[in-house]
């Protein structure tokens, strides 16, 4: 009985220490990234201004089973939407919120369960290699602390997805 009492009160004291540690984390997340893909900024530019095209290479849904989609009419520029459905209860909807042909795609995305939404910025640059692509992504955590927790570990996470994204798009523009 003594022995449960100590692990107990170690557990208990583990987690009172993480809940207040978690006040000292940052609330915010970034992940950025840039590829050289070896293709003109429209066809580039195409992949990330319509979301029927997302489908072909967005590695963020790879961790599903199974996704249903939804898209708006038009699927692309400024003002279109796709909201999904995954492992049947996971939700989102992605908007684009600025389309500039050629040159850059801003988007928000507002998961489910999540208060603040999520922000994509992509900007083209022509390049003599063909399109310097920077993807950035940015958002608030909140202040729950096991969110908090979880955004120290964002960036690897999203990263490793865009850096994948990357190497899709490039198997589909660089034909």
């Amino acid at each position: 009985m003594k022995i449960l009492k100590k692990i107990l009160l170690t557990l208990l004291v583990l987690i009172v220490l993480l809940v207040i540690i978690s006040f000292f984390l940052p609330s915010d997340y970034s992940t950025k990234r840039t590829a050289t893909l070896n293709s003109t900024p429209e066809c580039v530019f195409n992949q990330f201004n319509d979301f029927n095209n997302w489908r072909q290479w967005n590695a963020f849904d790879d961790s599903y089973k199974e996704v249903e989609y939804t898209t708006s009419d038009p699927s692309s520029g400024a003002g279109a939407k796709q909201s999904w459905v995954a492992n049947k209860n996971e939700t989102g909807t992605m908007t684009i919120t600025e389309s500039v042909p050629g040159q850059r795609v801003k988007f928000n995305i507002v998961f489910g369960g999540f208060d603040d939404p999520m922000y994509g910025d992509i900007q083209l640059e022509a390049v003599p290699e063909g399109t310097r692509v920077t993807w950035e992504n940015k958002g608030r955590m909140g202040n729950n602390p096991l969110y908090k927790w979880m955004g120290l570990f964002m960036d690897k996470m999203m990263g490793s997805a865009i850096d994948k994204s990357f190497d899709n798009i490039r198997k589909i523009c660089e034909k």
